[in-house]
């Protein structure tokens, strides 16, 4: 990794502090809402960026990264094959990815400008790797590449890559790919991530773990990027990120709480970003059929009946959100939802026929909000006879142990919001980590065959069926869509997101 020195390393290091005090400090909330007078460092092509990570730290190993922050490092330091931006479907290091006639292997063309941030080449060989790494323990990014046969990855040139797979999957593209494909060089062994080296727009120049600073990677295959840093500090609160950025120590706040947003509304200092659907959380609170009492679809649905999304939404996101009818997708491509209503007498009837009077949900602000919502949905759930017992846990430590998350009955937990079918295929799988409602082996069957349909029209009705069966019987208690809400200094424009993720490849000052 290189080093920054000097003034440099020492400018690095004051901010770094700066950063981390405004992530603890509470009277940074109550900053004036006028601009501090601090001149933004993004007009002097320094972008600086505060984010959360649910696993506390910046990870930069792409085999165990967490949400947040360090998606935010992967997408900048690491290109993928291919991208998830809004609802579209784009190549990124693959200039194409064409399958056979069955969908059982797959021919991934490379482009042939890009190399990695040392200076070597992007080769078939560092995909073929790439792949390999992230689809073997212990990455816990395996079970999305459950269905690569590894015996099969072929090198057929320099650029060209054959992938064969165990079963034919006609969404390979979106269903894999663009879920997460970063690339790194053949080699790079467990040491080595912390280098960070990839062949995406920036390159490391120093990391912490609590923050850290990329450069401009001026022979990137698509143009340098506008800013020459970015600083990204780890701010796990979203009050203390929007604080920061009042006083100007940030000039790009990732994710911040409705209330923050609605009394910013009239600052003319700060500019409020609204993401839309595609560019939202789907927050639920996930039922797990496999443990009581959640194994009784009575008191799934009683659940279910018992909620009123609309004041959930209203209260809770300040109307900045839609309400969810517990299937992803909503707005994208392919969703098949229905609409849901209140019944607070048939909720009673089906709590007090499984003899339910009250549950326990664990909770945690892993998006601005969520404690706030699980205590509505008590009260709610209150009106039906049914009391709830809200144990809050840090949002920082929620997701430590991933493969705990499917021994809890009754979780907080949010989705970014994709399509219907890219949602499915990575988190409903057998083994894989965020199947938290306990989908079984029924459900794997028929998503395993909905995967494998290579007619576009055939598999989308096939992936409908799949939701309305989730919407009469699933798990999900999913109540509303939460706008990405980011800020940022006036003037910042190209910022594009990818699964809910800020990417700055783009974006410039006015």
């Amino acid at each position: 990794m290189k080093q920054a020195n000097g003034v440099e390393r020492r400018r690095f290091l004051q901010w770094s502090a700066a950063a981390t005090a405004a992530a603890g400090a509470t009277a940074l909330s109550a900053c004036s809402t006028e601009s501090s007078g601090t001149t933004s460092a993004a007009a002097g092509n320094l972008l600086r960026v505060g984010a959360s990570d649910a696993t506390g730290s910046i990870g930069l190993d792409p085999r165990h990264a967490g949400f947040g922050a360090s998606y935010i490092a992967m997408y900048h330091l690491y290109d993928q094959l291919m991208y998830l931006r809004g609802s579209r479907y784009e190549p990124g290091l693959a200039e194409s990815v064409e399958p056979n006639r069955d969908a059982t292997e797959w021919t991934v063309r490379i482009r042939r400008r890009a190399v990695f941030h040392d200076g070597s080449p992007v080769r078939a060989a560092d995909v073929a790797y790439s792949l390999r790494t992230l689809a073997s323990p212990p990455s816990t990014r395996a079970n999305n590449f459950a269905d690569l046969d590894l015996d099969r990855l072929k090198a057929v040139d320099s650029h060209t890559l054959k992938v064969g797979l165990k079963r034919p999957r006609g969404d390979f593209r979106e269903g894999i790919l663009a879920v997460f494909s970063p690339v790194f060089p053949e080699g790079t062994g467990e040491k080595d991530f912390a280098k960070g080296v990839g062949s995406g727009p920036y390159r490391l120049e120093e990391h912490d773990g609590k923050n850290l600073r990329l450069a401009v990677n001026d022979r990137y295959w698509d143009g340098a990027s506008h800013f020459h840093r970015i600083e990204l500090a780890l701010i796990a609160d979203p009050a203390a990120r929007l604080a920061a950025l009042r006083s100007g120590q940030i000039d790009y706040a990732s994710g911040i709480s409705a209330t923050g947003a609605k009394a910013e509304r009239a600052n003319r200092a700060i500019r409020l970003r609204r993401g839309d659907t595609a560019n939202s959380n789907a927050l639920s609170f996930a039922m797990n059929q496999h443990l009581a009492p959640f194994d009784n679809p009575d008191v799934r649905r009683a659940v279910r009946l018992a909620a009123d999304r609309t004041a959930l939404v209203r209260k809770v996101l300040l109307g900045l959100g839609s309400t969810g009818e517990d299937l992803i997708g909503k707005g994208l491509p392919g969703y098949a939802g229905g609409t849901r209503e209140r019944d607070v007498a048939e909720a009673k009837r089906l709590f007090a026929r499984a003899k339910v009077d009250s549950l326990t949900l664990r909770a945690a602000d892993t998006v601005p909000g969520f404690v706030a919502a699980a205590k509505l949905l008590g009260q709610q759930l209150k009106e039906a006879g049914v009391d709830l017992d809200v144990q809050q846990v840090p949002a920082d430590t929620y997701y430590a142990d991933l493969k705990g998350l499917s021994r809890i009955p009754f979780q907080t937990f949010y989705y970014a919001n994709r399509p219907a079918a890219v949602h499915l295929s990575a988190t409903t799988t057998e083994g894989a980590f965020f199947n938290v409602t306990g989908l079984g082996k029924r459900h794997w069957k028929r998503l395993g065959a909905a995967q494998a349909t290579v007619d576009d029209s055939r598999r989308e009705a096939a992936f409908a069926a799949i939701q309305r069966d989730l919407f009469a019987s699933g798990g999900d208690l999913l109540w509303g869509f939460q706008e990405q809400l980011d800020a940022s200094v006036p003037g910042l424009s190209g910022v594009w997101s990818s699964q809910s993720t800020p990417v700055f490849t783009r974006a410039r000052i006015a």
